[in-house]
């Protein structure tokens, strides 16, 4: 199966799996409002305070590059062990969580201007992870007996990319939209 077909034949699943991860963070938000809402004005009060401070680009970027390493990683890993679909399905809901999360958490700090907060908050290196990390699930779902070390080198070197736009841009964006 090539990719394209591989993408068209999963993207309902896929959607649906994110959404309900979307409103389930947000019912997690929703339900942790009251117990952490010290903990979520603090945050909110850290990210002000991160937001005043300046930091060199390469301290980000090793950074960016270990925490989302980590996760990217163990895609990879999954990938080659019996649970790979499963482990898929969980991280798209993971995601989904992640962002219905981040989403609500910036809608009631910031109001009508969180939903741009909340864009901001992954523009531009999610326009880079989306399509990798859909990628790295047709090549660990469909190729993995392949062993192809230029699809290991482009996917390496989209995921640097990908860091290194978090790093040069979305921290500067934000900061900006903080400050």
């Amino acid at each position: 199966m090539y990719f394209f077909e591989f993408l068209k034949s999963r993207r309902k699943k896929a959607a649906l799996f994110f959404l309900a991860g979307f409103f389930a963070g947000g019912i997690l938000y929703y339900l942790c409002r009251e117990p952490a809402g010290e903990s979520l004005a603090a945050l909110e009060e850290n990210m002000a305070l991160w937001a005043s401070e300046e930091q060199d680009f390469l301290s980000v970027f090793l950074f960016i590059l270990w925490e989302r390493g980590k996760v990217f990683s163990v895609t990879w890993l999954a990938g080659h062990t019996k649970i790979c679909k499963a482990y898929i399905c969980a991280f798209i809901v993971y995601v989904g969580i992640q962002s219905g999360f981040l989403f609500f958490f910036f809608v009631t700090m910031r109001g009508a201007n969180g939903i741009l907060y909340w864009l901001a908050s992954g523009f531009p290196h999610l326009l880079v992870f989306a399509p990798l990390y859909a990628y790295s699930f047709y090549r660990v779902c469909e190729c993995r007996r392949d062993r192809v070390m230029p699809a290991a080198v482009f996917v390496i070197a989209c995921f640097a990319a990908g860091c290194a736009l978090e790093a040069r841009f979305n921290i500067p964006l934000m900061r900006w939209m903080y400050g």
